[in-house]
């Protein structure tokens, strides 16, 4: 069983690489579908209540959701590789 500190140390190690892969992405209005984006905002909020606040709101959560699961990806990657080597 890991102790605490490992477990801290593992959740510091999965906050560096969320924030080095969120830095390389950069701003999503560069990376998002436009479509798609307006599509989920249309879907959300409908046709009528879509202003730009929510426009903005939807462009980040897509993000926030895409940076978290590359980086669990990319976190259960290493862990292997650790583990293999080990």
């Amino acid at each position: 069983m890991a102790t605490l500190a490992r477990k801290i140390g593992k959740i510091i190690f999965f906050l560096l690489i969320m924030a080095v892969i969120g830095r390389f992405l950069g701003d999503p209005y560069g990376w998002v579908n436009h479509d798609f984006g307006y599509w989920v905002v249309q879907k959300l909020y409908g046709g009528n209540d879509a202003g730009v606040e929510n426009v903005e709101n939807v462009f980040f959560f897509i993000s926030f959701i895409f940076l978290i699961v590359i980086t669990t990806i990319l976190y259960a990657l290493i862990m292997r590789i650790i583990q293999r080597f080990r």
